[in-house]
C-alpha cells in the first residue's frame, strides 16, 4: 500500500516570482499570428512610378454589395446636399460637363468615389486658350502612372493606353490632371484603397456565404450515391438518367426489382451543432466596424438604442465633415473653385437639446428631494 503522506510532494507555486514563470519569457510562448512589416511606397532615385491597381479594387466595388454601399454612402454623404458656391464659383462649377452630360456634383462625387475605391482619382482639366477651366473629364484611374522625381514631388502624369499590342503614352504636366488621393499617409505618393483593410473580412464572408448556400440546398437537394446491381455501362448510363430527371423535377421513380440495391442520401445532419449564421453575423458586424460607417446610417441596427444611435451618428459626422473639408480644399487648391458642402442632416442641435432637457429634469429631482430646514 502505498502511503501518499510519507511518499508524494507537493509544489511551491505560490511561493514562485512571476518572473520565474514562463509567461515571462518573450520566447517561451511564441505567437500564433504575426502581422507583417509594412513600409511605404517612397521615393527612390531617379523617378518614381505608381499605376493604381484599379481593376482589382473596381472588381470589389462591383461585386461586393456591402462594400459599394458603404462607397456610396461615403460619397453621397460627403456632397450631402449639393454644393454651395457664390456667383463667381458658380459660374466656375457650371463650366464642368463631363462627358457631355455631367454636373459639376457628379462629377466632383465621382472623382472623390473612384479615389475612395483604389485611392486615387484623375480627372483632366480642360482649358481655353486663355487657361481658364472650361471642364473636368474623369479618366480611368488604372490608365494613369503618377511620376515623381528624386525629392517626392510629381514630376507628370502618364495616361497609358493599350492600342494593339502596343501601349501608347500621353503626358500632363501636374497641373493639367485633377487628383485626389485618399489617406495618403507619411511619403507615399499615391492613396490607400478603402478595401484594403476590409479585404480579408471580404473573403472570409463570401466563402462562408458560399458554404452557407451550399448547406441549405444540401437541405432540399442531398446528394445520393445509388448502388446498382449491374457493370453494364449503357444500364448505368440509363439508370443515371431517370434519376437525374427525377431529381430534377422532383418526381417518383419506379425502378423494376434487382436494378437498384440501395440508395443513400449524404446531406448536413438535421441537429448539427455548428451554427454557421452566427459566424456570418459576426463578419458582418466586424465589417462594418472596420469600414466606420455606423449601422444605423446603413439603414439597421436594431440593437441600438435611441440615445446611443444619436452619439454614434455624430461621431460619423465628424468623420464626414473631414471628407467634406478635403474635398473642398483640394477644389480650391488644384481649380481654384472655393464652395462649400453642407452636412445632410446634423443632429448636434438634437443633441444640446437632450442635453439641456436632461438637466431639466435633474434640477427638478434634486430640488423634490432637497431636505427641508427644522423650524
Amino acid at each position: 500500500m502505498v502511503d501518499l503522506q510519507a511518499d508524494s510532494q507537493t509544489t511551491d507555486m505560490s511561493g514562485q516570482n512571476f518572473s520565474d514563470t514562463a509567461q515571462s519569457g518573450s520566447t517561451t510562448y511564441n505567437d500564433f499570428y504575426e502581422v507583417a512589416s509594412s513600409d511605404t511606397d517612397g521615393v527612390g532615385t531617379g523617378e518614381t512610378r505608381y499605376q493604381t491597381d484599379w481593376t482589382k479594387w473596381h472588381g470589389y466595388y462591383r461585386t461586393i454589395p456591402e462594400f459599394q454601399a458603404v462607397i456610396n454612402k461615403l460619397a453621397s454623404w460627403t456632397y450631402g446636399k449639393g454644393i454651395k458656391a457664390d456667383k463667381k464659383n458658380q459660374a466656375k462649377l457650371d463650366k464642368i460637363k463631363g462627358f457631355g452630360k455631367d454636373t459639376a456634383r457628379g462629377v466632383l462625387k465621382n472623382q472623390w468615389r473612384a479615389a475612395l475605391i483604389c485611392g486615387d482619382s484623375f480627372a483632366e482639366i480642360i482649358k481655353d486658350r486663355q487657361g481658364r477651366m472650361t471642364n473636368l473629364k474623369p479618366l480611368n484611374p488604372g490608365s494613369m502612372v503618377i511620376v515623381v522625381n528624386e525629392s517626392g514631388i510629381i514630376k507628370r502624369y502618364e495616361q497609358v493606353t493599350k492600342v494593339g499590342a502596343e501601349n501608347r503614352i500621353k503626358r500632363f504636366q501636374p497641373e493639367e490632371i485633377f487628383h485626389l488621393s485618399y489617406e495618403r499617409i507619411a511619403d507615399e505618393i499615391h492613396g490607400i484603397p478603402f478595401a484594403e483593410k476590409l479585404e480579408r473580412l471580404i473573403l472570409m464572408r463570401n466563402e462562408a456565404m458560399e458554404d452557407q448556400k451550399v448547406v441549405f440546398h444540401r437541405y432540399v437537394k442531398p446528394i445520393q450515391i445509388i448502388s446498382v446491381d449491374t457493370d453494364d455501362d449503357t444500364e448505368i448510363n440509363n439508370i443515371q438518367t431517370t434519376f437525374d430527371e427525377a431529381y430534377k423535377k422532383t418526381e417518383n421513380i419506379i425502378i423494376p426489382k434487382g436494378v437498384v440495391e440501395q440508395v443513400e442520401r449524404v446531406a448536413i445532419p438535421q441537429f448539427a451543432t455548428l451554427d454557421p449564421l452566427n459566424w456570418l453575423r459576426y463578419l458582418i458586424r466586424q465589417f462594418v466596424t472596420s469600414a466606420g460607417v455606423p449601422e444605423v446610417v446603413m439603414g439597421w441596427g436594431s440593437e441600438t438604442t435611441e440615445a446611443s444611435s444619436k452619439i454614434i451618428y455624430l461621431a460619423f459626422q465628424q468623420e464626414i465633415e473631414d471628407m467634406q473639408g478635403f474635398n473642398e480644399e483640394q477644389i480650391e487648391v488644384q481649380l481654384n473653385i472655393t464652395i462649400e458642402l453642407e452636412f445632410p442632416a446634423s443632429i448636434e442641435a438634437d443633441l444640446a437639446q437632450d442635453e439641456a432637457k436632461d438637466s431639466s429634469i435633474k434640477g427638478e429631482r434634486e430640488s423634490e428631494i432637497k431636505p427641508t430646514s427644522p423650524n
